[in-house]
């Protein structure tokens, strides 16, 4: 445990609720840790604008975020480091690809921070996706508009299975994770994971992979966890993360992470919140 510098958290199904919170324990939890000397980095799959959402305002000046899988890193969220794109023209042929195969399902793009659809989503898709009552709704693109803008990330609906075949076609081109219940298929650029993010962000820092301890719950967890020095569980993390885990904790609706956190010793400081 004392060699342990930088503490990495997953947002969805780890550090927040089920209803989408971070406890006022949890809170507490990761405030005492950066007072103790820890580096915070989050490191999700969602995009920036939604840890804004998500996190309270204190947690986002803390640390670095590793978003999009490690497609996007910034410094707190404001000074970005790292920018990772999909190639134009694998992303249409992908697009081309569901246009054949599986029309019924949606397909979602990031770029520049937005979220852009092919066609408007319905409620279910919505909360799938994961997207905030209070968040913008996606912009309808169109695939002109797809040529034109750089892509950090794509989100596709498993809900017919079509991540297999998807896999067979593109898995050479693009890193390709199925999350949430195998409901929903990530899609990010061929290097791109948390891993690839983590690395970026302890290099700056100057820690070691062995002196980071990472919390996780799902598919998308599995690089960061072979990266990190402590990988550690949630108790309701999928079963093949539970298994290389060092350590599986309570569930995030029990504040497994603050479970954690509390037992960490001090040292002197890393974590540098901004003014």
């Amino acid at each position: 445990m004392n060699a342990i510098r930088a503490v990495v958290l997953d947002l969805d199904g780890t550090l927040l609720n089920s209803a989408k919170e971070v406890s006022a324990r949890s809170r507490r939890a990761v405030l005492d840790c950066c007072a103790r000397g820890y580096a915070i980095i989050i490191a999700t799959a969602r995009p920036p604008r939604s840890v804004r959402e998500l996190l309270p305002r204190e947690l986002q000046q803390l640390g670095y975020w590793i978003c999009y899988n490690g497609g996007v890193v910034t410094d707190r969220g404001a000074v970005p480091l790292h920018v990772a794109y999909i190639p134009n023209d694998t992303v249409q042929s992908v697009y081309r690809y569901m246009e054949l195969h599986d029309r019924g399902s949606y397909v979602t793009f990031e770029s520049g921070d937005e979220m852009w659809s092919f066609r408007e989503l319905n409620e279910g898709e919505e909360k799938t996706l994961g997207i905030p009552a209070s968040a913008p709704k996606p912009r309808v693109m169109t695939e002109g508009h797809m040529a034109e803008r750089p892509i950090t990330k794509l989100l596709i609906s498993n809900g017919n299975g079509i991540y297999e075949a998807l896999v067979g076609q593109f898995g050479s081109e693009v890193n390709m994770i199925l999350t949430d219940n195998r409901q929903l298929i990530q899609i990010m650029p061929v290097s791109v994971s948390k891993a690839y993010g983590l690395r970026i962000v302890l290099d700056r820092l100057g820690i070691t992979a062995d002196q980071a301890m990472a919390f996780g719950d799902d598919y998308n967890d599995l690089a960061l966890f072979e990266h990190c020095g402590y990988p550690v569980a949630v108790g309701n993390a999928v079963r093949e993360l539970q298994a290389v885990a060092r350590t599986v904790t309570l569930t995030n609706d029990e504040d497994g992470v603050a479970a954690v956190l509390e037992q960490l010793p001090g040292l002197s400081g890393l974590c540098t919140p901004a003014g």
